[in-house]
């Protein structure tokens, strides 16, 4: 049986807390809510044991910042994802600087927030138990919580996982798979300017473009704008450090895991940088 992932969320606004740990629990998570910081570090002190902390920045009293900083302090094995409304370049800099896992807007898509918790939950099984990959390959540094996009999605699928992207992880392509999960091919960026300037004949549009106007984008699947490239793959028996080298080499900064001719999961170099201790050069 697998075990549920154990998540505190942290708001000060009632409803909402309660709201999201309800929707956590109905996809099989375990998860509680509180409405301080000082209830956080209670629950946490108790010795609850929780994977994940989801914890909103602005909240009187004891904030975002300080009750994250605690946390670490307390438990600093705990991943904690910061949520905010009121998004500043200084809050998410010193969110990161503090040990956040990572650092999103409300309101947060539910889909979304489920991945980062599974992401966070992942990466930091692995900083808990270095033994998993202590031959440094690359099934022990696997993503699986991965947004997988079929042939037939709409273009707007690929927009929204590149929308995404923090300064911690910089999505350059989206890899395309089929039913079976085997790897079809690849959308960058450039394919969803060229399909909106496509759409709309005489007009040039950047990214930041289709970034606040989505609807510019037409409404094809995403088959129709891939490029059927192999992309740089990596298997699940290399080794860390050839990874690596190979995407520096080739200026990427993540890849497709392959198993069985399978897309299982993704690797990215950021998180090879944390843990693998040899230096790449």
């Amino acid at each position: 049986m697998v075990q549920k992932l154990h998540v505190l969320v942290v708001d000060d606004e009632e409803r909402l807390a309660r709201g999201i740990a309800k929707l956590l629990n109905s996809r099989s998570m375990d998860a509680h809510a509180v409405f301080s910081g000082e209830q956080a570090l209670e629950s946490i002190k108790s010795g609850a044991g929780f994977d994940v902390v989801v914890l909103d920045v602005k909240m009187p009293g004891m904030d975002g910042i300080d009750t994250l900083a605690a946390i670490k302090q307390s438990a600093p094995e705990t991943e904690v994802i910061m949520l905010t409304g009121h998004a500043t370049l200084d809050s998410g800099t010193q969110a990161m600087r503090c040990g956040a896992f990572d650092y999103l807007m409300k309101p947060c898509d539910i889909e979304n927030l489920v991945e980062k918790i599974n992401e966070a939950h992942e990466v930091g099984s692995i900083r808990r138990h270095p033994v998993l990959w202590q031959r440094n390959l690359v099934k022990d540094l696997t993503l699986y919580s991965f947004k997988k996009l079929e042939l037939d999605d709409p273009l707007e699928e690929a927009l929204e996982i590149f929308c995404r992207e923090t300064r911690h992880m910089v999505v350059e392509e989206v890899y395309i798979q089929d039913v079976d999960d085997r790897f079809r091919g690849i959308v960058a960026k450039r394919d969803l300017i060229r399909a909106a300037e496509e759409a709309h004949p005489g007009r040039t549009f950047t990214w930041e473009d289709l970034k606040n106007h989505p609807d510019r984008l037409p409404a094809k699947p995403l088959k129709s704008v891939m490029q059927p490239v192999p992309p740089l793959t990596a298997s699940t028996e290399e080794h860390l450090t050839d990874v690596a080298h190979r995407m520096l080499r080739h200026n990427v900064r993540c890849m497709p895991v392959i198993e069985n001719g399978k897309v299982i999961g993704i690797v990215r170099l950021q998180d090879i940088f944390r843990f693998v201790d040899h230096e790449i050069e």
